[in-house]
């Protein structure tokens, strides 16, 4: 029993090892992208959640008015599920924001001095304060 026990850990730890070398999202392109992405999933959940929602409102209350069949049940679904995904899209918005106002940094670095004629003895780079807005 104890050799299963080690046996099953070792496993795990194989397994679990890979998983940490994930790399954090440096450049301003991958953080512009990754905003982008996060923003147009958050807009996909709240116009599907909204739909949903709507759906539910316009649906009838009794399916049959014969037998009294009714679509409680349906429209509480509809209801719980756009409501659901109206909530899921906050977190989405948030992180968005928050890879864009990443993405949008100062920085310093050396720029090429452009001029048409270099003298002897004048650096050809200056150090320079840059904002980059990713658009």
């Amino acid at each position: 029993m104890k050799t299963f026990f080690l046996a099953v850990i070792l496993l795990g730890i194989s397994f679990y090892s890979p998983a940490q070398s994930n790399s954090v999202l440096t450049t301003p392109q991958e953080l512009s992208e990754l905003s982008d992405s996060q923003f147009k999933a958050g807009l996909i959940l709240v116009g599907g959640g909204t739909t949903l929602a709507v759906t539910s409102l316009v649906i009838p209350v009794k399916y049959d008015d014969f037998d009294g069949s009714s679509n409680q049940r349906l429209r509480s679904f509809l209801t719980v599920t756009g409501l659901l995904s109206i909530m899921t899209s906050v977190p989405l918005f948030l992180s968005s924001g928050s890879n864009a106002r990443m993405a949008a940094q100062l920085s310093l670095q050396n720029q090429a001095v452009y001029q048409p004629i270099f003298l002897p003895g004048q650096p050809r780079d200056i150090p320079a304060l840059t904002l980059r807005i990713p658009l």
